[in-house]
């Protein structure tokens, strides 16, 4: 290591072994390293601002190129031990590797820098809420190799990579969906054939675990034999399979639920939910002192109704989702309490006019990654008084938060929550 190394001297060079050599400037919107190499922006996963290394050149994406890490020549500030053994490896964190000043601050740089594309000042950014590392729900592979003396892997994808990381630690996952992969690794060799994979999303409800297999075929008897078994011996609320647009539900032993706010509804195979407890229980503060007293209020986006159930007791809402399980999941549990209605509609494609807009006193919108545009507009121009936008992109709610400033509201306060840890994501 060269002590002596100084990044804004050094210009990167290919060696003899078709490798280069690279200095890395920043780290980018998805958690990797950026360096320059020959005018292309090189993408380094699991390094730091100051890092020096030897690379080799991957495939081309998101305008650069992949950078391998052979060999870390000097190492920048800001290091610090990862907390899980497959990090460097797995692609399911990016940011174990910093110290907590180095891992806010970059996480608020993503933020500020979203804002300021669009002309807001970041200045009304606040301390980041930090979440612990508690994740109710996961998406994971599962591969069977073809030789029958290897064991079914399960667990995430390599960074730019398919294969998969065998999950023998995860400090991301809450306790109960860790211990399980361990069982399924065992039970899926009955399940997918030798040389063929697939996936599986856990999700833990407030009935237990809900299991969701996504896979290209059907399974024949012997499979749901085995999965009844696997769903009591880990004492499973549900086991859903999938296969393209057909759904089989293999075993439910007990009715699958979630509770919002004191109120139980029905949980669809592989709904979204927050992605942690913690993170919603936070959300759902935020939106109460962001939306005061003014009623009605709308919910748009509303998934299961985890902000409609919390703001009702205050008076009414209208909570609009467009997917058709979702949404009927909503209206039954909403049939016991007048102050919530509910209405699906498809928001992106139809969203509310600003006419319609009037009646309400207040909305609150929590879309997916891709945001809200087309809504945002018509809340620019609507006599709402209050918006509260929940997003998990800062680039698309920079731009939708843009709409509204621009329509002539006020953006008094930004919370950056941090839902995701160790990824970039906030």
């Amino acid at each position: 290591m060269n002590a002596s190394y100084d990044p804004g001297r050094w210009r990167p060079e290919a060696n003899r072994d078709s490798l280069v050599e690279l200095a890395v400037e920043r780290i980018g919107g998805r958690g990797d390293g950026i360096a320059q190499y020959r005018g292309e922006p090189v993408f380094v996963p699991f390094s730091v601002p100051g890092d020096r290394v030897r690379a080799r050149l991957g495939a081309r994406r998101h305008g650069g190129r992949e950078g391998l890490v052979v060999d870390r020549l000097f190492s920048g500030p800001g290091r610090t031990a990862p907390h899980c053994r497959h990090f460097g490896t797995c692609g399911g964190c990016a940011l174990q590797h910093l110290d907590n000043e180095s891992y806010r601050r970059i996480k608020l740089e993503t933020l500020n820098a979203a804002l300021e594309r669009v002309a807001i000042d970041p200045g009304i950014v606040g301390p980041m809420r930090l979440v612990p590392p508690e994740r109710r729900r996961a998406r994971v592979g599962l591969a069977r190799p073809r030789d029958p003396r290897l064991p079914v892997r399960v667990g995430y994808r390599e960074r730019f990579r398919h294969e998969l990381i065998d999950l023998r630690e995860c400090p991301v996952l809450e306790p109960a969906l860790f211990a399980l992969i361990g069982n399924l690794r065992q039970t899926a060799r009955d399940l997918i054939p030798p040389g063929k994979s697939t996936e599986a999303t856990l999700t833990r409800t407030d009935s237990g675990i809900d299991f969701l297999i996504e896979a290209a075929a059907r399974p024949d008897l012997g499979m749901c034999e085995v999965l009844a078994r696997f769903a009591e011996e880990c004492d499973l609320a549900r086991i859903v399979w999938r296969s393209g647009a057909d759904e089989l539900v293999v075993v439910e032993r007990r009715p699958v639920r979630v509770v919002l706010s004191g109120v139980v509804v029905p949980f669809p195979p592989g709904a979204f939910l927050q992605a942690s407890r913690s993170a919603e229980m936070i959300l759902v503060e935020e939106v109460l002192s962001g939306i005061g007293p003014g009623r009605p209020v709308l919910d748009l986006f509303a998934g299961l109704g985890s902000f409609a159930f919390a703001l009702a007791p205050d008076g009414p809402v209208h909570a609009i989702e467009g997917d058709a399980r979702t949404a009927a999941a909503l209206a039954r549990a909403a049939a016991d309490h007048s102050r919530v209605t509910v209405e699906r509609r498809d928001l992106a494609r139809n969203p509310i006019p600003a006419n319609a807009l009037a009646r309400y006193a207040a909305a609150v919108f929590d879309p997916p990654r891709g945001g809200a545009v087309r809504q945002a507009e018509a809340l620019a121009v609507s006599a709402i008084e209050t918006v509260v936008a929940i997003s998990c992109n800062p680039a698309t709610f920079a731009r939708d938060a843009a709409k509204l400033v621009g329509g002539g509201y006020r953006l008094e306060r930004v919370t950056p929550i941090d839902q995701f840890v160790w990824t970039p994501h906030l």
